[in-house]
């Protein structure tokens, strides 16, 4: 009878697994009503197996809560367990001067306690960066999750940010190389 049950919880790892790795749409990850229906009831607990068995493999299941704060409506994806090196994020496809502008944008957003005007972060952004790589990237990570933005042209962390970006090493390293450069020669 133990046996069975092994290869059962074996059986839905295997397939939290699949369900995790193949993508639909535009966004990764699944939602957790998703994953209630290919998994059964007791899905957290097979998903925490599956975050031990892809461990090794310096990955980590991890969860994004929902705006509902349901578990139907949080999302798990597959993640880094450590920050990727530079040259793991070389690979991945995304030039470095987007990744610019995102780690710029998040950081100003976080700057303003979380909400910032599109105008004012278009602006600031202008400064460091041609418009059309401004506008351009901002309405790519508008529509992947990254940012959010209201009725009130108001930007907001998006949920992707919260899952893909430790957002406190982000703002240590942009305020320690600030550091760095405003401090006096001798």
């Amino acid at each position: 009878m133990e046996s069975e049950d092994r290869a059962l919880l074996e059986r839905k790892v295997r397939r939290a697994f699949q369900v995790l790795v193949l993508q639909r749409g535009r966004n990764p990850g699944v939602k957790g009503w998703e994953m209630k229906r290919h998994l059964g009831k007791d899905y957290r607990k097979i998903i925490e197996v599956l975050s031990e068995d892809v461990s090794s493999l310096g990955l980590e299941v991890h969860e994004v809560k929902g705006a509902e704060g349901t578990d139907d409506g949080s999302r798990f994806l597959l993640r880094f367990r450590e920050p990727p090196t530079l040259s793991e994020a070389e690979t991945s496809g995304i030039r470095i001067d987007d990744l610019a502008v995102l780690a710029a944008a998040i950081a100003f957003v976080n700057s303003k306690q979380g909400r910032a005007g599109r105008r004012e972060t278009e602006h600031f952004l202008r400064e460091k960066f041609p418009k059309w790589r401004v506008e351009y990237s901002l309405d790519r990570y508008l529509k992947r999750g990254y940012l959010e933005q209201d009725d009130m042209t108001l930007l907001r962390i998006g949920w992707r940010t919260r899952a893909e970006i430790d957002e406190k090493t982000l703002m240590t390293l942009i305020l320690s190389r600030g550091a760095d450069e405003v401090a006096p020669a001798q």
